[in-house]
């Protein structure tokens, strides 16, 4: 029993810890997918087009990011609060996109939440559905509290 009130103790001491609350939109980086075939006819260049936030760090232009690694540079000048919020991505038509922006997408599916950057995904005409959220196989092992005092006890 002693055992027991003592992983109790340990638990709720250790889970508020481990929870931050869930990342908000609003205090985010938000993104829109511009297809090429659109960014030619208006003129702007394609890929994923930054909206404009105060809380966001100035750049020279409106930015566009072309590539992973774009991506994570931008999102890595930001503060931690902003980080925390993470990055939320919305799509168009999935038939909009060529293949190379497509295979672009699908590679932030599963690099960004590699760096512990919290990553939602909707598609534009969708968004009253909700984002989905897309987590690296090693977050979701220790996104719940159990599974993280599990961890740390050496259990799993």
């Amino acid at each position: 029993m002693r055992t027991l009130s003592i992983l109790l103790l340990i638990f709720f001491l250790i889970a508020p810890a481990t929870y931050a609350g869930e990342p908000q939109r609003d205090k985010g980086i938000t993104v829109h997918a511009l297809p090429k075939r659109v960014a030619d006819l208006s003129g702007q260049p394609w890929g994923l087009q930054v909206t404009y936030a105060p809380y966001l760090k100035p750049e020279p232009g409106q930015p566009y990011l072309q590539s992973v690694e774009d991506v994570l540079e931008y999102v890595g000048k930001q503060d931690k609060s902003v980080l925390e919020n993470g990055l939320w991505i919305v799509t168009t038509n999935p038939s909009a996109y060529s293949e190379q922006e497509t295979d672009f997408l699908n590679k932030l599916k599963i690099e960004v939440p590699k760096h512990n950057i919290p990553l939602f995904w909707a598609r534009g005409s969708e968004l009253s559905k909700g984002f989905k959220r897309y987590q690296s196989t090693a977050w979701n092992k220790l996104s719940h509290p159990s599974a993280a005092l599990t961890h740390l006890l050496g259990w799993a």
